[in-house]
This record gives C-alpha cells, sequence and structure tokens, in this order.
C-alpha cells in the first residue's frame, strides 16, 4: 500500500501510475489518465511538471468576463482534478472533524466521570479523617480513664493491699510458730552413719546409753531417717561418699529431751567412732528439730553472723537467737527482714 501523490489516499501499486522522475505513485482520476492509457517515460506527474506559460488563445474567453463583475467570490476552478482534490480534502476535513468532535466528547465524558471519582474520593477521604479525629478522641478519653482508675487504686487501695500482705505474713507466722510447738518433744541427729536393715529404734537408746543417759524405749514415741542422701562436702569427691540422712525421733516428755541435748552440749565434737558405730569416722551433732522454714532462716543466720564476725547463733525451744559477744544484748530472729536489719544496726 502506498500513498497518493495528489490526493494522499492509501492505494494499491497496481491501481494507479508511477512517475518515473520522482517515483511517486498516483490514482489514474487524480493525474487526469484513462484506465486503459499508456504513459510514456517522458510523462511527468503534476510536481514534476515544469509549470511554463502559455499563449492564450484569442478566442477563449478571458476568465475575468466569466465572473461577476460586482466583486463576487473567486470564480470556480474549472480544472476536474483540482476540483477532486479540494472536494477530497474538504470530506476529509469534515470527517476529521467530526471525528475529533467525537472524541472531545468522549474526553468531556471521561473527565466529568474522573471529577465524579474524584469527588467521592475527597468525600471518602474526609469520612475517613472523620473517623479517625474519633478513634482519637476515644483512645484520649480512654487513657484519661485508665490514669484516674490508676490514680485511684494507688490512693484507696495501696493500704488494703499492704494490710492484706501483713495479714498474709502473719498468718505464715502465727502457722510456723504452731507447727515448731508440735516439734518441741523431737531431736534431729545428724553425722549418724546409715547401714541396710538398721534398727534405729534400738540405736537410739544405745547411743544414749554410751552418753550417760539411760532411755528406755517407752521414752521414745518414734525415730526415722528424713531427707535425701548427699555427697558429703568433707569427704574426697573421687570416693563419692554418700552423707547419711538426718535421724528425728520424737521423746514422749520434752524433759527427757532437754536432758539429752544438755548432754550433747557437754560432749561437742562427738564422733561417731566415739559412740561405738561401725563406718568411717563422722562428727556427730544433735540439735532440736526445727520447721522447714527456721531451719532456713537458722542457716541464713549462721551464715551472717559468719560474714559480720558475730560469735554466736543458737536455737532454743524452736526460737533463734544472735549475739554479737559474750556479755552483750541477744536478738531473736522471727524473718529474714529482721536478720538484716539486725546486721544494719549492730
Amino acid at each position: 500500500m502506498v500513498k497518493c501523490a495528489a490526493c494522499a489516499k492509501f492505494m494499491s501499486v497496481n491501481d494507479g501510475v508511477k512517475c518515473p522522475k520522482c517515483a511517486s505513485a498516483s490514482h489514474r482520476e487524480c493525474v487526469g489518465l484513462s484506465v486503459g492509457a499508456v504513459i510514456s517515460g517522458k510523462w511527468r506527474c503534476g510536481l514534476c511538471r515544469p509549470v511554463t506559460p502559455r499563449a492564450r488563445d484569442p478566442a477563449t474567453p478571458i476568465q475575468d468576463n466569466l465572473c461577476t463583475a460586482s466583486g463576487s467570490p473567486v470564480c470556480e476552478p474549472t480544472d476536474g482534478v483540482t476540483q477532486g482534490i479540494i472536494a477530497e480534502m474538504r470530506s476529509q476535513f469534515i470527517d476529521m472533524k467530526a471525528e475529533l468532535t467525537k472524541e472531545f466528547k468522549s474526553f468531556k465524558t471521561e473527565m466529568r466521570e474522573l471529577r465524579s471519582s474524584v469527588y467521592e474520593l475527597k468525600s471518602n477521604i474526609a469520612g475517613i479523617r472523620t473517623d479517625l479525629i474519633i478513634s482519637i478522641n476515644n483512645v484520649t478519653a480512654i487513657e484519661t480513664r485508665m490514669t484516674e482508675l490508676e490514680n485511684a487504686f494507688k490512693m484507696n487501695d495501696f493500704g488494703t493491699v499492704s494490710k492484706l500482705e501483713q495479714t498474709v505474713s502473719d498468718l505464715k507466722t502465727t502457722l510456723n510458730d504452731r507447727e515448731q510447738e508440735s516439734l518441741l518433744n523431737d531431736v534431729e541427729i545428724t553425722g549418724l552413719p546409715e547401714q541396710k536393715g538398721e534398727n534405729l529404734a534400738n540405736l537410739i537408746p544405745f547411743i544414749a546409753s554410751r552418753m550417760d543417759m539411760p532411755l528406755d524405749e517407752r521414752d521414745i514415741v518414734s525415730v526415722e531417717r528424713v531427707g535425701a542422701t548427699k555427697i558429703s562436702q568433707e569427704e574426697s569427691t573421687s570416693t563419692g561418699t554418700m552423707r547419711p540422712r538426718r535421724v528425728v525421733f520424737r521423746f514422749t516428755r520434752r524433759t527427757t529431751r532437754d536432758a539429752l541435748l544438755q548432754k550433747a552440749r557437754e560432749r561437742r565434737g562427738l564422733t561417731s567412732a566415739e559412740l561405738g558405730l561401725e563406718g568411717a569416722p563422722l562428727r556427730v551433732f544433735f540439735n532440736e528439730r526445727l520447721t522447714r522454714l527456721n531451719r532456713l532462716l537458722s542457716a541464713k543466720a549462721r551464715e551472717e553472723c559468719r560474714l559480720h564476725n558475730w560469735r554466736y547463733c543458737w536455737t532454743k525451744g524452736g526460737r533463734i537467737y544472735l549475739r554479737k559477744e559474750h556479755g552483750l544484748s541477744a536478738f531473736r530472729i522471727h524473718s529474714n527482714d529482721e536478720l538484716q536489719a539486725v546486721f544494719q544496726t549492730n
């Protein structure tokens, strides 16, 4: 497909003629050639044809005479090719105008739709902004309310919580004291070698007799070993010596228990070999039996005394006492707080 040099329309090469000079194609009708006419090599298209003035035939009427004499519009051209070109151009301009009008209408419609969409988007953004402001105000109100509740809790309920905590602490102390009272007839022995199949009911009277305190089986209510077996820290770790469990037994009378503890104090440093027991010699300790809380508190008190160079820490009647030097006042310890307070103020 090529474009006609005269009317600028697309055409097939076989439907027109080609200029031998410029090789441009044109419709036969546009250049005034009939369908079956044969062109020579000297033929030229309208663009290549030289413009030469021609002598006017005297018989040809002057063009001005054919036009209206009173300044009318320009006379119509008489060339059929030119009239065809003008008609074609006018048709193209009309089509172009219609197409442009259609495009402008479509563009106008799209602009209206776009404007409507922009207005809708703007409205949605305004709604979102309003909702966001409401949400921020709600969050601010909630934060203010939470602050008020926290302040009210601190002002009104702090004292109540402190009282409840103090009440719980007092109840724990009371229960611990009651439990300790139930152990006032008990004695705890550590360091007794543990034998498989041992008879503790016969062992306790035997040990008491070696301490010059004869006991009858009726003086003892119960006897047993308690706690878990542990590796002895005093022995070499290579031997893997197991530390014997504690032996606890209960007397029928408290006076009997106190007498046995007094004998044990008189023979401080007693070993299992001195008591006639088999196995490696171990130091044997006789103590009052304490509750779990008092036992932990007593161990903590002994550690603090060692760190602060206090000389005395002992138990009596299930109570824990401290004394810095001989002749000074003794302090009874009920809790860890009291223990820390004693060493901070003395």
